[in-house]
């Protein structure tokens, strides 16, 4: 079997799962590991995460592994950057620069199905790929596997399809990661700037909404977009610190595409605290098509357990290391791919 030699860039929660697997894996070979903590830089990939010792030295200087790695993929696993509007818009161009290294890339960024949300990018990123023999591929959960790959698979099972419902979720009470504070968990709603977090979160999943709809053949007229914020019932308890009652514990978005007035195409997604607590609004991982047979349903349970929430996020981009390897050049869509299946 053919190894592959992968850098991870982001040694965050992603990165964290994403090493673990390939230390487990007989095909994938850990050449490099890139980030900007000083406290693991001139660690160990492996110790700083309690794993096995890997041999590869964490270094802040990606140009520099891109060098001497020999590498066949860089996972990108780096954070987002919020624009001025509120929205997730992460440059293209640190990506572009390591396809300029002649590095096929795939990441969990938001940098998805952008042909149709945003065409610069798109060509910006394409043409570099091309360019330089190589290949992109934004991938991980959402948008990604759950939003749109299974759901788009699922439908073939379809003699017609009418609608698509997919709805999920996550519980961030024990998530510490900086960005949960974009939720303002515990604030005051009417202090809260709603608008701004809605913007972000469209940004960041409206996409899979997009795919969803082109693999079906629909032009959206419109995408509509709903934002609900839910006040906590009781004082809550995550490991962040106590959310009062009254404040806010939860939202919910809600993300759809309409033709000729019609909700053809739905992404509804919870962000909240303490569901062990209080059900309300439900998490729910259930994918819903209706057409010819009349409705087909799917419910997915643990596929984010607070113990390992970010291993759904990184598995489809390590898994999809040999497609989009030993595929073409260019801006790559998973459902395009030859099937993702596990890497030994």
């Amino acid at each position: 079997m053919k190894t592959y030699r992968v850098i991870v860039w982001g040694l965050g929660n992603v990165g964290r799962a994403a090493i673990r697997m390939i230390l487990k894996s007989k095909t994938l070979e850990l050449v490099g590991a890139v980030d900007v903590d000083e406290e693991k830089i001139g660690q160990d990939a492996g110790d700083i995460f309690n794993f096995d010792h890997t041999g590869v030295t964490v270094s802040k200087d990606l140009d520099a592994v891109i060098k001497t790695a020999n590498a066949d993929v860089v996972l990108d696993y780096t954070p987002l950057v919020r624009d001025d509007q509120g929205g997730f818009q992460p440059s293209a161009d640190a990506i572009v620069h390591v396809l300029n290294e002649g590095q096929n890339v795939i990441t969990t960024l938001p940098i998805y199905y952008s042909q149709v949300t945003n065409p610069i990018m798109f060509k910006q990123i394409d043409d570099a790929a091309k360019q330089n023999h190589v290949s992109y591929l934004p991938s991980g959960l959402l948008p990604g596997a759950y939003a749109s790959y299974v759901p788009t698979v699922l439908a073939g099972l379809m003699g017609q399809v009418d609608k698509i419902m997919v709805q999920s979720g996550e519980d961030d009470q024990h998530n510490y990661s900086s960005w949960v504070k974009v939720f303002g968990y515990g604030m005051n709603p009417d202090d809260f700037p709603q608008d701004r977090l809605t913007a972000g979160i469209v940004s960041y999943y409206v996409s899979g909404v997009y795919e969803m709809g082109k693999r079906l053949g629909l032009t959206f007229d419109d995408v509509k977009t709903k934002h609900e914020h839910f006040e906590a019932p009781e004082d809550l308890h995550p490991m962040f610190g106590t959310v009062k009652k009254g404040t806010m514990y939860a939202h919910r978005f809600t993300m759809t595409g309409m033709v000729n007035g019609e909700e053809k195409v739905s992404l509804i997604y919870v962000h909240k605290i303490c569901d062990d607590v209080v059900k309300k609004p439900a998490i729910d991982n259930k994918i819903h098509i209706e057409g010819i047979p009349k409705a087909l349903d799917i419910t997915i349970n643990g596929m984010m357990p607070l113990d390992e929430s970010y291993v759904t996020s990184a598995a489809p981009t390590v898994n999809a290391i040999p497609q989009v390897v030993n595929g073409p050049d260019g801006y790559l869509q998973a459902l395009d791919l030859p099937t993702i299946v596990p890497v030994p």
